[in-house]
């Protein structure tokens, strides 16, 4: 299921300059189209949120993939752009409904090891979003693009069938031996009723920014290749794929980093990583060195999302039902108005200066980081332990 929404999350993006040359229209309408379908994301985290505590999974899921196999035909087709726009809300309602059940489940299930499972969970959606690009740059070569939507379409079909078969047990958590996140508390002091609050304030806008942020590199990442690389669509298409091949790399790795770091000390590295990758970016302007820090790019990202949704159940205990939803919305809505924005800026500001503000999303993420620390009663981040002034004494000697 993870796999299906991942290739629906990608399509669009990966021939998103395509699809503006048929329609005509320019950078600012395609973010418009990303903002619709963001949109239509955050509309199916509060429809599934309502019906998630109502209804059991298996029909939840099965009308999911209904929902997205009806909208990718639709789009197979080519419609009016008005049409177009309103099947993508459609599909993202789809999408976010899957996730939205998917990820609770987990949450509620894997007691103790969340992180892990969903780091695990992750890999299957990048795998989705990294085998997009790699069939639009053939599709495009051979001009035959819009038959992306048809492999996305019969794929949900097969999906919606499938999930009315398979066994779903919600009772019970997870009890193996298997390891357990090094999640870190420590020195975390007990969190008031408003600090909770506040905290939870704090996550939403550090996600809503995370949104923004992968949402414009997801939709505008062969634009950018293409106007400030100056490079083919086919050629472009590949640094959509190399970005989410480092993704699935990356989160098959979060599994294992997590088991040893804290979820502070993984988010900070991260952030500060991707940050570091963009810049470099930015400043080289070279093709293969873009690819390679597009690489890292994906590697640093690659689980911020799903270690930031662990990290803000964990600081605010036995709220899964409400964490959950409030996290993957606001990341909706983050990719719906600042990648809107990005298209925006592409056209009036130039690829340079539209770049640096997708710096700035990282930059103000890593703010909201830092004050949930804070928060939550923890010292400020470093790469390396704290020593004692006694032992500090002794080494001396």
């Amino acid at each position: 299921m993870y796999f299906l929404t991942g290739l629906t999350a990608i399509v669009v993006g990966s021939v998103m300059p395509q699809l503006l040359s048929f329609y005509e229209v320019s950078y600012t309408v395609g973010g418009q189209l990303i903002f619709v379908g963001a949109m239509g994301f955050l509309v199916g985290v509060l429809i599934t949120s309502w019906l998630n505590n109502r209804f059991p999974p298996k029909p939840l899921l099965a009308i999911a993939a209904s929902i997205i196999a009806f909208a990718q035909f639709g789009i197979l087709a080519l419609p009016p752009l008005p049409v177009v726009m309103i099947l993508y809300f459609i599909n993202s309602i789809g999408s976010s409904s899957i996730g939205i059940v998917v990820a609770t489940l987990f949450l509620e299930v894997f007691t103790g090891r969340q992180a892990v499972a969903m780091s695990y969970l992750e890999v299957s959606f990048g795998l989705g979003a990294f085998s997009m690009p790699l069939l639009a740059s053939t599709f495009i070569a051979l001009d035959i693009w819009r038959f992306l939507f048809l492999i996305t379409a019969v794929l949900a079909v097969f999906l919606a069938v499938l999930s009315t078969r398979i066994s779903i047990s919600q009772n019970g958590t997870d009890s193996s031996a298997r390891p357990l996140d090094a999640s870190g508390a420590g020195k975390q002091i007990p969190l008031t009723p408003g600090r909770k609050m506040l905290t939870l304030v704090l996550f939403g806008l550090a996600i809503f920014l995370y949104g923004g942020l992968e949402g414009s590199l997801n939709n505008f990442m062969s634009s950018i290749f293409m106007n400030y690389l100056h490079l083919v669509a086919y050629y472009a298409s590949v640094s959509v794929g190399i970005f989410w091949a480092s993704m699935v790399i990356g989160r098959a790795l979060t599994g294992v980093i997590i088991r040893k770091v804290t979820y502070k000390k993984y988010l900070l590295t991260n952030i500060c990583g991707a940050i570091l990758s963009l810049i470099l970016f930015i400043l080289l302007k070279n093709v293969l060195l873009g690819y390679f820090f597009v690489a890292t790019l994906g590697l640093m990202l690659s689980g911020i999302y799903s270690i930031t949704l662990v990290f803000a159940n964990f600081s605010i205990p036995n709220s899964a039902h409400l964490v959950t939803p409030v996290i993957s919305g606001l990341c909706g809505l983050g990719m719906a108005l600042l990648p809107a924005f990005t298209g925006f800026s592409l056209d009036h500001a130039g690829m340079a200066a539209t770049l640096w503000y997708i710096v700035a999303i990282a930059c103000f993420y890593l703010t909201f980081l830092i004050l949930i620390n804070r928060i939550r009663g923890e010292r400020s981040f470093t790469f390396f332990p704290r020593v004692s002034r006694k032992k500090l004494r002794a080494r001396s000697f």
